[in-house]
């Protein structure tokens, strides 16, 4: 009688120790998967704006609430997903610095091939620019049809009539810090013609560097003897003066 006491006292501590293993083994996966709930007001920015950021970082399991009256979202997801999540709202809700003002330094040039042989080379525009543009391209003339400082700021949308024939117009991003970047979203270039139409020379969207210049060019082929090229410089601040020099 005895004996069988013990045998089946040993068998009950196996089976206890068992589920406890058991349970310790499962823990871990449990709580990685178990969903919590976490309230962020913000403080400096629009709740609404910051769905966006942290949409993409939900688990499949997690939900996003806008609560408008307090600015707050209310997140429900896995404790990996907050940890992601509360870092993002962290750096997004800062108070809003004053637009940056930034000048697009543009010149719309006439470039073509020089018609006597050897060569005349010559151009209107600043040194740098020339000698950047005769490495890119097989042009031996620059002539600058027009050209002006278009200062403006972050976040602007803006329209210049450029010298008689031409208008420009863009939307102007944020700079990117980290790359000293900005977006010109929708930049347009237009032609005046007769009877008051106008004719779009390029419609795109450019991404232009501080202190980088980007040229583009419109040519029937890329052995046509002329082309109309736009040069696009963008400084930081309000620049009003351009380095002019004598024509080469």
């Amino acid at each position: 009688m005895e004996s069988t006491r013990r045998i089946l006292a040993s068998f009950l501590i196996a089976i206890f120790l068992a589920s406890t293993l058991a349970a310790q083994a499962q823990a871990p996966g449990k709580g990685a998967s178990e969903l919590r709930l976490h309230a962020y007001a913000l403080k400096y920015r629009k709740a609404g704006d910051a769905i966006a950021l942290v949409s993409p970082l939900l688990s499949q399991q997690g939900t996003i609430e806008l609560q408008p009256g307090s600015n707050t979202l209310v997140i429900r997801d896995t404790m990996a997903s907050l940890s992601r999540i509360i870092p993002v709202l962290l750096n997004y809700d800062h108070p809003a610095r004053p637009p940056r003002p930034l000048t697009v330094e543009l010149y719309i040039v006439r470039a073509s091939r020089s018609p006597v042989s050897p060569p005349m080379p010559r151009s209107d525009l600043p040194d740098q620019l020339t000698r950047r543009l005769r490495a890119l391209l097989a042009y031996d003339i620059y002539e600058v049809q027009a050209q002006a400082q278009l200062i403006s700021q972050e976040r602007q949308e803006v329209t210049y009539t450029i010298g008689e024939d031409y208008q420009v117009s863009f939307r102007l991003g944020t700079l990117v810090a980290e790359d000293q970047r900005v977006k010109l979203g929708d930049f347009q270039i237009l032609r005046r013609g007769s009877h008051a139409s106008n004719v779009s020379l390029i419609h795109t969207n450019l991404n232009l560097r501080l202190d980088q210049t980007t040229s583009l060019g419109l040519a029937r082929s890329e052995s046509s003897p002329e082309a109309l090229m736009v040069v696009l410089t963008l400084r930081n601040g309000d620049a009003r003066r351009l380095q002019k020099t004598e024509p080469q």
